[in-house]
C-alpha cells in the first residue's frame, strides 16, 4: 500500500496540447522550476513520480499508442477535486465546468483562465507564458487538494485505492474493447426493431407521445397518477414502486432500448475496437462509469458484439446479492445475515416472509425500498398491491430490528456531523439544515452501503489485476468482464472477489460471487490489438 503522504514523493505538473487532427503533433510540457519545458510522450510515461494533469482522458490513448503504456501514477485534478469534496454537485457539473473554472482561487487571473481555455480548445495559438501561469495555478491546486483530502480523511482511500484503480482501468480502456463487427450490424437492426416496437406499444398502452419520454413528461405522468415526487427521484419511483398497467417497468424497458440503440449506433464498424472514456469516480458513491460508448448500459441480448482475442475467452464474474451482504455486515443484523447466508435472499424473503411464491423480482424491489428508507406504511401498501397478505407483510418488515437501529445511527451521525462517510473516506456532505428529510435519510444510508460496495469492488479489481492470466475488459457496475486463457482462472477470480468482500467486511459475512452469463452466448473469438497486451493490465 502506498504511503498516504504522497505529497512528499516526486511529482510533476503536466500540460499538453492535443492534436485533434490525429496527425501526431501532440505536445507535452512539464512545469519545472516555474518554467514550462517541452517533453515527449515516452518521457511522460517513463516518469517514476506522480504525473499531475487535467483532462487526462483526452491524451490517454495518444500516450498509450506511442509508448504502449501509461504513467505509473496519474492524478487527474478534476478527479481529485471531485473525489475529496463530498459534494455530489461537483460530479454533476463536471461536464459543464472545465479546469479553468477553478483556477482563480489558486492565483490565476481571469484573463489567464479565459485565454488558457481558448488555447486548450485550439481557438487561439499556444502561448507559453499564459500556459505557464495556468500550470502554476494547477500546481497550487494540487497542493491545496492534498491538504483538503488530508483534513477530510480522504488521503488513504485516494492513494491506496482510487489512484491505482484509475491507472488500471484507464490502461484497460486504452487497450480497447474488441467489437465483433460482423455481429454489430445485426444487433443494430435488432435494437432499432426492439426500440420502435416497444415505443409503439408504450405509446398506445400509456397514452404517451410516440417518442422516448423526457424526464419532465415522466414526472407529469407520475404526478397525474398520484405519486408524490417530493424528496424522491423518478428513477426510484419507476424501479421500486408498483404502477398501474406496469408503467414503471415499461418506461425503464423503453429507456433501455433507447440507450442500447444509441450505444450501438456510436460504434464504428471498420476498426473492430472501441476505447471508452471511463470515470473512475463516476458517482457520489464512487461507482465506476463507462461512457462514450456507455457499454455498461447494453442489455444482455446485445452484448455478443463484445468479443475476445483469438485464443482467449471472455468470462463474467459478479457478486451475489452484494448489497444485502454489505447491509448484513454493517448492521450486524442476525436475520439479514441468515437470509444472506442461507441462499438466495430475495427468493427466501418472497416465499418465507411475504408469501409471494415465484416473486423474486418483487421481493427484491420491496426489500431494497425498505432498506433505503421507504416508509413502512407505503411498503405494506405496495406489498399488498402486489398480492401479499397485509398481516404477513407487516411481519416481514418487522424482522430486521438491528438493521433499523443501524439506520438510525447513520441518520443521527449525518445530522450531528453534517457529513457521512464509509470506511477509508468517500464522504458525503450535507447541504441542508434542520431535521433530515426523507430523501436525506435515504441518501445517507445509500452513501454508506453503496460507497462500501464501491470500495470492495475497486479493491477486488486491484486483487484480480495481480492474476497473470487476467486482462480486464470492462467493469459492469459491481461485476467484471475479463479475458483469460487458462481453465482455472475464473475460479481464481471468483475466489479473489469473495476474499476481498469477506476481509473488507471484517468477516461478519462470507463474500459470495459467481460466474454469470454476460451475453446469450459466447462471442466469437477474433484477432485484435489487445492480443499483444493480453497480460494483466495491472502489470
Amino acid at each position: 500500500m502506498k504511503s498516504v503522504n504522497m505529497i512528499n514523493h516526486p511529482w510533476k505538473l503536466l500540460l499538453f496540447v492535443k492534436d485533434f487532427t490525429e496527425r501526431g503533433a501532440d505536445c507535452f510540457y512539464w512545469l519545472e522550476d516555474d518554467q514550462l519545458n517541452q517533453t515527449s510522450a515516452e518521457q511522460v510515461v517513463d516518469y517514476a513520480g506522480v504525473v499531475v494533469c487535467h483532462d487526462f482522458w483526452i491524451i490517454r490513448d495518444v500516450l498509450f499508442d506511442i509508448a504502449q503504456d501509461l504513467p505509473k501514477t496519474i492524478v487527474d485534478l478534476d478527479e481529485f477535486r471531485i473525489a475529496v469534496s463530498g459534494n455530489p454537485e461537483d460530479r454533476h457539473s463536471r461536464e459543464k465546468l472545465d479546469i479553468t473554472s477553478h483556477l482563480e482561487r489558486y492565483g490565476a487571473t481571469s484573463e489567464v483562465c479565459s485565454t488558457y481555455k481558448r488555447m486548450f480548445n485550439k481557438a487561439v495559438e499556444f502561448n507559453v507564458e499564459i500556459a505557464c501561469e495556468a500550470a502554476k495555478s494547477m500546481a497550487k491546486m494540487y497542493l491545496a487538494l492534498h491538504a483538503e483530502a488530508s483534513e477530510n480523511g480522504e488521503l488513504e482511500r485516494f492513494w491506496a485505492v482510487e489512484v491505482p484503480v484509475y491507472r488500471l482501468l484507464q490502461k484497460s480502456m486504452s487497450m480497447g474493447v474488441t467489437i465483433n463487427s460482423s455481429d454489430l450490424s445485426e444487433k443494430r437492426r435488432e435494437a432499432d426493431y426492439d426500440y420502435y416496437f416497444s415505443l409503439k406499444s408504450y405509446s398506445s398502452k400509456h397514452d404517451m407521445p410516440l417518442e422516448t419520454p423526457t424526464p419532465r413528461a415522466i414526472e407529469e405522468k407520475l404526478c397525474a397518477a398520484g405519486f408524490d415526487l417530493n424528496g424522491v427521484s423518478t428513477e426510484y419511483v419507476l424501479e421500486f414502486l408498483p404502477h398501474e398497467h406496469d408503467f414503471g417497468n415499461d418506461t425503464l424497458v423503453l429507456q433501455e432500448f433507447d440507450a442500447a440503440k444509441r450505444v450501438l449506433a456510436s460504434l464504428t464498424l471498420s476498426c473492430g475496437l472501441t476505447r471508452p472514456i471511463i470515470d473512475v469516480f463516476g458517482s457520489r458513491t464512487s461507482r465506476v462509469h463507462v461512457r462514450s460508448p456507455s457499454l455498461q448500459n447494453l442489455p444482455k441480448k446485445y452484448r455478443t458484439i463484445i468479443a475476445a482475442p483469438k485464443g482467449a475467452k471472455l468470462c463474467y464474474v459478479d457478486f451475489d446479492q452484494f448489497e444485502v451482504g454489505i447491509m448484513a455486515a454493517l448492521s450486524e443484523d442476525p436475520q439479514l445475515a441468515a437470509l444472506y447466508s442461507d441462499g438466495d435472499m430475495y427468493e427466501l424473503f418472497a416465499t418465507n416472509h411475504l408469501g409471494l411464491m415465484g416473486s423474486r423480482k418483487v421481493a427484491k424491489q420491496l426489500f431494497l425500498s425498505y432498506a433505503y428508507g421507504m416508509s413502512r406504511k407505503s411498503l405494506i401498501d405496495a406489498a399488498v398491491s402486489l398480492g401479499a397478505d397485509r398481516e404477513q407483510a407487516k411481519g416481514a418488515f418487522r424482522l430486521f430490528s438491528r438493521y433499523e437501529e443501524w439506520k438510525r445511527t447513520i441518520w443521527t451521525e449525518f445530522l450531528r456531523e453534517g457529513r457521512i462517510a464509509t470506511v477509508q473516506g468517500n464522504h458525503y456532505r450535507r447541504n441542508g439544515k434542520g431535521p433530515l428529510s426523507a430523501k436525506e435519510q435515504r441518501s445517507a444510508v445509500s452513501q454508506v452501503v453503496q460507497g462500501t460496495a464501491s470500495l470492495i469492488f475497486k479493491k477486488a479489481l486491484l486483487e484480480v489485476s495481480g492474476i497473470a492470466d487476467v486482462a480486464i475488459v470492462l467493469p459492469m457496475h459491481d461485476a467484471l468482464l475479463f479475458e483469460h486463457r487458462l481453465s482455472d482462472t475464473p475460479e481464481k477470480v471468483v475466489s479473489a472477489f469473495e476474499r476481498v468482500m469477506t476481509e473488507q467486511l471484517y468477516g461478519r459475512v462470507k463474500g459470495k460471487a459467481s460466474i454469470g452469463q454476460f451475453a446469450p452466448h459466447n462471442p466469437v473469438s477474433m484477432s485484435s490489438t489487445r492480443a499483444r497486451s493480453l497480460q494483466s493490465v495491472g502489470e
